[in-house]
């Protein structure tokens, strides 16, 4: 059986199982640790619960133990099953754990990015099932806006979106709609909104024939982004520097039909190029968690709070802080 202790005699071994380091987890560990006894406290005491508060068998995890295993499987991706075999316990525990308590306070608890997207409800009709605990206090700052106008020291911001593969659809409806072309398979898309250190912004969890300018318009994110602050964008958003006048968008040089890109304007998107290299590394990153990476199992409707999650330990490894900003 994996415990922490055990595993914290190997600290390689221990941030490669986890993404963090022994110090990290145990900071990580004490700002977890009454949030979630918060929300277990709630749950035992709700009005619909038919047993009285402190009946049922008790956990057979601790907390650290049971934090460790979160952190493997999104560092690791394994089945469900080898950790139910990893940690001694029963494979529905290790699901109710993820789904019902653990995710969801890590969700409440870390930095993670803000999603304010003004077609959320359009887009993603099901209900998320990682909401916070009710009654928990909501962070000072909820939206992109509120945070640029509170951190007026951040003077441009990249935006790029990436694929992530998943199973074929058995619906010829759904099929059609997660098939992208760019990747020829089926995928799901998520786009980010990021500063050189930090991930603020996440739109996702939809289907991969969506394009990128689609994307960008869905999630009404440069509507938000004070007129200031530059906006540094790749080829794919092309033509966005016309339809949002009003932000500071850097778009490429685009050579138009039967002519060949200048010298000035080759080095010109070179420069750029090198300038959007950090939002390619905050990928980079994020796919070192391989539920990021390999082709997701999960619900899609969940995919969107799975990747705040990761985006969120990026944040907190990056600042050592448990919130944006």
């Amino acid at each position: 059986m994996i415990t922490v202790a055990r595993l914290r005699r190997k600290p390689r071994h221990f941030q490669c199982f986890t993404g963090l380091s022994p110090v990290e987890f145990d900071r990580l560990l004490d700002e977890l640790t009454p949030v979630y006894e918060a929300a277990q406290q709630q749950r035992r005491q709700r009005p619909d619960r038919q047993r009285q508060p402190g009946a049922g068998h008790p956990f057979s995890l601790d907390l650290p133990e049971r934090l460790l295993m979160g952190l493997m499987y999104l560092r690791l991706y394994v089945g469900q099953s080898l950790l139910s075999l990893l940690f001694d316990i029963e494979q529905s525990n290790v699901c109710r754990e993820f789904s019902q308590r653990l995710l969801p306070v890590l969700h409440e608890v870390l930095p993670t990015p803000l999603r304010d997207a003004p077609l959320r409800a359009e887009a993603e009709p099901q209900p998320k099932p990682s909401e916070p605990a009710k009654g928990r206090k909501g962070r000072r700052i909820n939206t992109l806006d509120a945070l640029l106008r509170a951190y007026p020291e951040i003077e441009e911001v990249l935006l790029d979106a990436t694929e992530q593969p998943i199973p074929q659809p058995k619906d010829k409806h759904k099929r059609k709609l997660a098939y992208s072309g760019k990747q020829h398979t089926h995928t799901i898309k998520t786009q980010i909104l990021a500063t050189k250190e930090l991930i603020l912004h996440v739109f996702g969890g939809l289907p991969g024939c969506l394009n990128d300018p689609v994307l960008l318009s869905a999630s009404g994110v440069l509507h938000q982004v004070a007129p200031g602050v530059r906006v540094r964008l790749d080829k794919g958003f092309a033509g966005c520097d016309k339809r949002y006048p009003q932000v500071g968008v850097v778009p490429p040089v685009k050579k138009r039909p039967g002519h060949q890109l200048t010298a000035l304007g080759r080095a010109y998107n070179h420069l750029l190029s090198v300038l959007r290299m950090p939002v390619e590394h905050h990928f980079a990153r994020l796919k070192r968690f391989r539920i990021l990476a390999d082709v997701f199992r999960g619900r899609q409707s969940a995919h969107e709070d799975i990747f705040c999650i990761v985006a969120g330990l990026l944040n907190y490894r990056q600042t050592g802080r448990f919130c944006l900003g």
